[in-house]
């Protein structure tokens, strides 16, 4: 009788007992991908460097700026090489220059910077936590830095956002720390916008400061650590009891808004939203909710957690992706540290950027680019999955293994490991090695007894190509019960 394994398109799922996971979700899915070709578990790709490194520094934003649909620029901040002054560079052919800011931001290093794009200007705001400073706003267009083009009055803030035919500002500085309020802009008028600080504002909530600010549904979306409001430019309503941790994880996906706080992943397309992070609940509570940070490319959602611990598994530089149309999940360590992520239009193919604590940017690589990437920026991708503990569906006492047959259409080094469990084993046995992949049908022969449990890894670490599994088949002898 043969036991067929070829569906794992559930994804991961820490969050459970093994006799609770379904057959087709994984116990591991760390640097692995099983939504880009469905049927199959791929290791993931890697990424790229853009240019040179800037100056050695975190980056601290990074913002595809598109000042019209046929001219952009990918924009990124980090502090100077001595750590005094916070710089603005742009990518120009792969070669990172500075733009001139005179003595703009001079002091504010470590400043976390937001940008937003309209009139084609790209508009700055942004804060230092650490010296508890505002960033001067300022606008860009071109490379022409100034701190007075459409920005004449405009309060200093840690949030923006474009809503309409308006700027919106959030948790603001004007005379002193407002964080309570957003300020807006006027309607354009000759191509140009202005500021009223007097009556151009709007308060929410008073005992909470605004985390962050987002728009869809045609409306304006602004959160607090414990609340949600919805504003349409006439009235604004507290809609839900769900708050935002940071900022940088409200991100779109069409109709889908998406954003994380300290109880999981949030999800609405404009009614009661949905926590989607049951699945991944731990690397939710033993992360730092207020240091993640999101972006969506590819109707995939990937959230930046950190160094997370996870049913005792140390997890470093740990990003957490959710594939909208799948509603599966996966995680994914990376060799750099990433501290802000942004997309960029390549031609019209959107590219997952990630700016880094060592001050460089990386493309990270997809399946369908011509030469894809197989490193992080040249170390090793460690690929690892694990499987539930299979009981092949029959009652513990009916069942003994014969063969195991995996199947590749790519090998590329994968090995694979199995894990017998019983009841005098559990939490005690190490895996054994099956042996490496090296053709299209693989036949394998796990030492399994009646009543045990098998339980596959596979492993792969170094700059192979990726590799591609379908899955197994489980040859089994049934035995009949005399008792």
């Amino acid at each position: 009788m043969n036991i067929r394994y070829f569906n794992f398109v559930g994804g991961a799922n820490v969050m459970v007992s093994p006799f609770l996971m379904a057959d087709n979700d994984l116990e591991v899915a760390d640097n692995i991908n099983v939504t880009y070709r469905l049927g199959a578990i791929l290791k993931r790709l890697g990424y790229a460097q853009v240019g040179g490194a800037l100056d050695a520094k975190p980056i601290t934003g990074l913002h595809n700026f598109r000042q019209s649909s046929s001219v952009q620029k990918i924009l990124a901040t980090c502090n100077n090489s001595a750590g005094t002054n916070l710089t603005l560079q742009w990518n120009n052919s792969g070669t990172w220059e500075d733009i001139v800011l005179s003595s703009a931001w001079d002091g504010y290093e470590d400043a976390t910077v937001e940008m937003e794009d309209f009139l084609g200007h790209c508009f700055f705001v942004g804060y230092d936590s650490t010296d508890g400073a505002w960033l001067p706003v300022a606008s860009l267009t071109g490379t022409t830095f100034s701190t007075s083009a459409n920005v004449t009055s405009m309060p200093q803030a840690k949030y923006i956002k474009r809503y309409r035919d308006r700027l919106y500002i959030a948790n603001c500085y004007e005379t002193s720390a407002r964080p309570y309020r957003v300020y807006y802009s006027s309607v354009p008028t000759a191509g140009a916008i202005t500021w009223t600080v007097a009556t151009d504002f709007i308060d929410v909530d008073y005992s909470e400061a605004i985390t962050g600010l987002g728009s869809n549904w045609d409306r304006l979306m602004i959160f607090t650590e414990y609340s949600a409001y919805m504003y349409d430019q006439s009235t604004k309503k507290n809609v839900w009891d769900v708050g935002c941790s940071n900022h940088r994880t409200i991100k779109n996906s069409g109709a889908y808004m998406m954003w994380a706080n300290r109880d999981g992943v949030w999800v609405s397309t404009g009614g009661r939203p949905e926590n989607i992070a049951g699945k991944m609940m731990d690397f939710i509570k033993f992360g730092t909710p207020s240091d993640f940070f999101a972006e969506v490319i590819d109707e995939e959602y990937h959230l930046h957690v950190g160094d997370v611990t996870v049913d005792g598994v140390d997890y470093t530089n740990c990003s957490i992706i959710y594939n909208i149309p799948s509603s599966t999940w996966r995680w994914a360590e990376y060799s750099d540290q990433p501290t802000v992520f942004a997309f960029y239009n390549d031609s019209g193919d959107d590219r997952l950027y990630m700016g880094t604590q060592d001050g460089e940017v990386m493309n990270h690589s997809k399946y369908t680019d011509d030469t894809p990437v197989y490193s992080d920026d040249g170390a090793d991708i460690q690929a690892y999955f694990k499987t539930k503990p299979f009981d092949f569906g029959i009652a513990e006492e009916y069942k003994s293994l014969r063969k195991m047959y995996a199947y590749a259409n790519r090998a590329q080094g994968l090995q694979l490991k199995s894990l017998v469990l019983n009841k005098n084993s559990v939490g005690l046995l190490k895996p054994e090695s099956l042996g490496q992949l090296n053709k299209y049908i693989n036949e394998f022969s796990p030492s399994v007894k009646n009543g045990e449990l098998l339980q596959i890894e596979g492993v792969e670490v170094g700059v192979n190509p990726y590799f591609s599994l379908y899955g197994f088949v489980m040859d089994i002898d049934q035995v009949t019960n005399k008792k």
